[in-house]
């Protein structure tokens, strides 16, 4: 269980991490300094958590998992991320698209059947 929660936390946070970049894009683009862009953007520096929380929480999982076994559940950041993006910026997704994330999430299921139960 530990395993688990180590795994969905990694997950989480490097998925907010994107999320809060594309916020701290937003930020910067509507200001003219670099200090007011990038060193004063709140954005960022919650994004630079999320990352190092999600470091975190993959050093946990790898004391656990070998890193073949538990390496394919990043691939769930790839899925996660573009909705994401169409929740929060309202960005759109075409079918071609769901259909490459569909085989994303099928790729993951396949490789790590039985994984989290170790």
């Amino acid at each position: 269980m530990k395993t688990f929660f180590s795994l969905a936390g990694m997950i989480l946070c490097m998925t907010s991490s994107q999320v809060l970049l594309k916020f701290a894009g937003q930020h910067s683009a509507n200001h003219a300094s670099v200090l007011d862009g990038f060193v004063r953007n709140p954005w960022l520096w919650a994004a630079l958590g999320a990352s190092i929380g999600g470091i975190g929480c993959w050093l946990l999982t790898l004391r656990r998992l070998p890193l073949s076994a538990a390496y394919p559940w990043t691939a769930l950041i790839y899925f996660i991320t573009p909705l994401a993006g169409v929740w929060f910026f309202a960005e759109v997704l075409t079918g071609r698209y769901l259909f490459g994330l569909t085989l994303v999430l099928a790729g993951v299921l396949l490789t790590t059947r039985g994984v989290i139960s170790r």
